[in-house]
C-alpha cells in the first residue's frame, strides 16, 4: 500500500468515529461533549514523539468535531494536504 493510499484510509477511519459518535448524539444515546472532554484529556496526556503528527491532529481534529468547532479547515485536514503535496 503506498503512503497516500494509507494516509486517506486513516483519515477515513478517523471520520467514520465522528460520524458514529454524532449519530448517536443525534438519537440521544451519548452526549458527544464527553467525547470531547475524553479527546481533551488524551491530548493532555499525549506524549512528546506523537505532538505535531498526525495523532495529535486527530486528536484535536475529533475533540473540535465534538465541541462543534468547524472555523476553516482542521488540523488534521492541513496536516493531510501538506502531507500530500510532499509526495
Amino acid at each position: 500500500m503506498n503512503e497516500p493510499t494509507l494516509v486517506e484510509t486513516l483519515a477515513g477511519l478517523a471520520a467514520a468515529n465522528i460520524v458514529i459518535i454524532e449519530t448517536l448524539h443525534e438519537h440521544d444515546v451519548i452526549d458527544k461533549t464527553h467525547f470531547a472532554h475524553a479527546f481533551g484529556r488524551a491530548l493532555d496526556g499525549l506524549a512528546a514523539e506523537h505532538r505535531g503528527g498526525m495523532v495529535e491532529h486527530v486528536l484535536r481534529n475529533l475533540r473540535d468535531r465534538c465541541m462543534n468547532l468547524r472555523a476553516g479547515d482542521s488540523d488534521a485536514q492541513e496536516w493531510l494536504r501538506n502531507l500530500l503535496e510532499r509526495t
